[in-house]
């Protein structure tokens, strides 16, 4: 018994932690950030978090800095902060109805982003909200960073069997 104590407490000592200046340290955040998450796919949410026409969801992990909506068209991905006073404009999940109005000055947008109106304007300022492109791989959406997701997940899905064990797009969304 004494072996096999010395031998676990030599393996235990083998595997150190993390010195803490690693969870700080700005640099390494960026080459994380770069490396890991910038040059994959982004996991933006499941599209049936946005399944009707003007429904919406403001991205928690961007501090709703941007949002899904289901536009007529299908589902954008669109900047959620106006272009007049920066204010943001949609909050957790919901129903825009027909348009997105800003709640400072009442600048309306299309749910594909489009200004459509800015009261106390002369002129049109033609400030669109930005919008990014969105991939949909069996109901998870990801941005579309000009990858192939499904080139990218083949490999997952080739794990499964054949029909789709990973294909999400008639899941319901539990609220």
């Amino acid at each position: 018994m004494s072996d096999l104590s010395t031998a676990l407490n030599a393996l235990s000592r083998s595997h150190t932690q993390l010195p803490v200046s690693v969870y700080f340290d700005e640099s390494l955040y960026k080459q994380e950030l770069e490396r890991i998450f910038q040059s994959g796919p982004r996991y933006l949410g499941h599209a049936l978090s946005v399944p009707e026409v003007g429904d919406f969801y403001a991205l928690p992990q961007e501090n709703e800095g941007r949002a899904l909506v289901r536009s007529p068209d299908g589902i954008q991905l669109i900047s959620n902060v106006c272009r007049h006073r920066q204010a943001v404009m949609l909050k957790g999940r919901g129903n825009s109805r027909n348009n997105i109005v800003c709640p400072l000055h009442r600048w309306t947008y299309s749910h594909q982003g489009e200004l459509i109106g800015a009261p106390h304007f002369d002129h049109d300022p033609c400030l669109n909200l930005n919008n990014y492109k969105v991939r949909n791989w069996n109901g998870l959406l990801f941005e579309d960073n000009g990858r192939d997701i499904a080139a990218d997940l083949a490999g997952i899905d080739a794990r499964f069997k054949p029909g789709g064990d990973l294909d999400f797009s008639g899941y319901v969304l539990d609220k």
